[in-house]
């Protein structure tokens, strides 16, 4: 069972990197991804280029070895729709059962994605927790809800299970003003992608 964690990663910071870590453990994940987007669908451009966001994951697996990256997403270029890309996933792991990760507010609007219907039929949903109020309904008609993450095991997919991790209150919008105001980066971001940021 592998687990793929997308994102912009516009930078990639310790929120993302230890929420990975945790839901590799918390689901004994064989493997896990972080899929950088080419570009979002969902939000505005990016700041930061593709081969600048590649190089701050690069540098941020050097402190976090259990952590991998798939390139896929910037590689095929264009508009990053998810749909497609777990459709060359699963030709790639063919025999893994994948568990897609994706944070409250994507799960909210998750209806709004491109052929939302058929991701029960590829993946299990792992939706992280967020600060505030939670949504009421958490149900989403085509996925099963499950609270044992061993039960994930038994299936396929079509599953969604609601991540106990802890969250990490940070965010890379709020690490974007920080670094236009010039202001300290210290406990957001690995110390590698700091220097990194400083010379480019």
């Amino acid at each position: 069972m592998i687990g793929i964690y997308g994102g912009s990663f516009d930078p990639v910071h310790l929120g993302h990197l230890k929420t990975a870590t945790s839901i590799k453990n918390e689901l004994n994940l064989e493997r896990i991804f972080l899929l950088p987007c080419h570009e979002p669908v969902h939000r505005s451009s990016l700041k930061y280029s593709s081969k600048e966001r590649l190089q701050m994951l690069n540098l941020a697996l050097e402190n976090f070895p259990e952590l991998e990256i798939d390139t896929r997403e910037i590689v095929r270029g264009g508009s990053s729709y998810m749909i497609d890309t777990l459709l060359d996933l699963i030709k790639t792991f063919k025999e893994e059962s994948i568990c897609l990760i994706i944070g409250m507010d994507s799960f909210i609007n998750f209806k709004t994605w491109k052929n939302w219907e058929e991701f029960s039929k590829l993946i299990h949903l792992i939706v992280l927790p967020r600060q505030g109020n939670q949504p009421t309904d958490k149900t989403l008609n085509t996925f099963e809800i499950t609270e044992d993450a061993d039960y994930i095991k038994s299936k396929p997919n079509g599953l969604v299970y609601f991540s106990n991790s802890q969250m990490i209150n940070i965010s890379s919008s709020d690490i974007r003003g920080k670094i236009a105001a010039n202001q300290n980066l210290d406990n957001l971001l690995p110390k590698s992608i700091i220097s990194f940021l400083e010379k480019i």
